[in-house]
């Protein structure tokens, strides 16, 4: 059981080079690899699964998302397999947004939820997973992967409190699962 608060940080699942015709950027859906990995997070993360080790206190009982098309399939995948999913936020500014506007976003869940998943892109979910613990993780060093998951004890009592370089690391899960 960890103490304090608990971040999740999911990167979206491998992505379509292009968008679709007429579309932007935002509207990129998964590629097949992106669909099987998000999907086998889902299982391992769902009721069934083994919770990748972590303790069932510790799952996420928020999602802030991104809007774009692909954090958006990404996260539908990986609470597929949760009887009760949390509910999802949607943020547009989590397509652009900086590690400190996701942290300032997480600033501000509601102090009943103890663990919040944040679902995004690089290069910010890469940044802020670097960012997090107290010291610099070995299987980070080579980036973030597509679909990577990286969950962090946050030794506060509050969301108002997150701050970089304060977080323990309970795990860092990159596909395949």
């Amino acid at each position: 059981m960890a103490t304090g608060r608990v971040l999740w940080v999911l990167r979206h699942a491998k992505a379509l080079r292009r968008p679709p015709v007429g579309g932007a950027d935002h509207e990129r859906t998964l590629a097949p690899r992106g669909r099987r990995d998000a999907d086998a997070l889902g299982k391992c993360l769902g009721d069934q699964g083994d919770h990748l080790g972590l303790a069932d206190d510790l799952m996420p009982g928020l999602v802030l998302c991104s809007t774009a098309a692909r954090t958006v399939e990404t996260t539908a995948r990986v609470l597929a397999g949760l009887a009760k999913p949390p509910p999802v936020t949607y943020l547009r500014s989590f397509y652009d947004a900086s590690p400190e506007e996701v942290l300032e976003q997480v600033s501000m869940v509601d102090e009943e939820i103890s663990a919040v998943m944040v679902v995004g892109h690089n290069p910010t979910f890469e940044a802020l997973v670097a960012a997090m613990p107290r010291s610099p993780v070995p299987s980070l060093s080579g980036g973030f992967a597509t679909c990577g998951l990286a969950v962090f004890n946050l030794p506060v009592r509050r969301w108002d409190e997150i701050a970089p370089r304060t977080a323990a690391v309970l795990g860092v899960f990159l596909p395949p699962f």
